[in-house]
């Protein structure tokens, strides 16, 4: 893999947000307001900052809502949107926006668009480029830890294990990815119609040494619960408005 810096981003914004309903039920969990924007501005002017250019968009439930929001255009950058007509799963979601996009690049960021997590992007670049996989992943290290499944790392930067029992200090999947497009497009051929991004596919790439690390330790937030999105306001406060 030689060194490019990419400048798309895939966000993956077509969840349910089930667990956030209770506080945020009327728009899709990445927009969730937070200080009067919604969460994916923020998220978004966070790549922009970072030299990405265009944005697509996996968008399912309440997909107008993103789309009359932005529209095609936000801060200088196109945005385009591939809608799920039936519930993909993330895993199938990413596939149709590998199959039905044009890449400018032969590498792109793939983000969650519930997570805040302050990635840099020369940095994972550069992993990505030593590791020479065709996935690299975003790790946070956590010092407590109770709701995600840790990640095994090799001295060589390659991950080796993934969804391991949770466990006080550990490193977790941080939500955010460096793919190269041809080689991740041609695996996920592979999978059904609908299936995971972690359980499925990450697990199966996993297994057949194809995914490299990239530990930042760095502010991290799923914002996918009440209590993690009740913090997001004093972690933003800071942000571009």
């Amino acid at each position: 893999m030689t060194k490019h810096t990419p400048t798309e981003a895939i966000i993956l914004a077509g969840g349910l947000g089930t667990r956030l309903r209770t506080v945020v039920s009327d728009v899709p969990k990445p927009m969730a307001p937070v200080r009067g924007r919604p969460f994916l501005e923020y998220l978004m002017d966070y790549w922009i900052e970072q030299g990405i250019q265009r944005f697509i968009l996996s968008v399912g439930y309440l997909a107008e809502i993103i789309e009359s929001h932005f529209g095609h255009w936000y801060h200088g950058c196109n945005i385009d949107y591939v809608p799920e007509k039936t519930p993909l799963g993330t895993g199938g979601g990413l596939r149709q926006v590998l199959l039905k996009t044009h890449w400018q690049n032969p590498q792109v960021i793939l983000a969650n668009g519930d997570t805040w997590y302050e990635v840099n992007l020369p940095q994972l670049v550069t992993d990505a480029m030593f590791a020479k996989k065709p996935v690299t992943i975003a790790l946070k290290p956590m010092q407590r830890n109770d709701r995600y499944g840790g990640v095994g790392v090799d001295g060589h930067g390659h991950i080796t294990q993934f969804g391991l029992k949770a466990s006080t200090r550990c490193l977790v999947n941080g939500g955010y990815y460096l793919l190269d497009t041809e080689a991740v497009t041609g695996q996920l051929r592979n999978f059904p119609d609908k299936f995971s991004l972690e359980q499925d596919f990450l697990a199966a790439m996993v297994k057949g040494g194809n995914v490299a690390a990239s530990i930042q330790d760095v502010t991290f937030l799923d914002i996918g619960i009440p209590e993690d999105y009740a913090l997001v306001p004093r972690i933003l406060k800071k942000k571009r408005t």
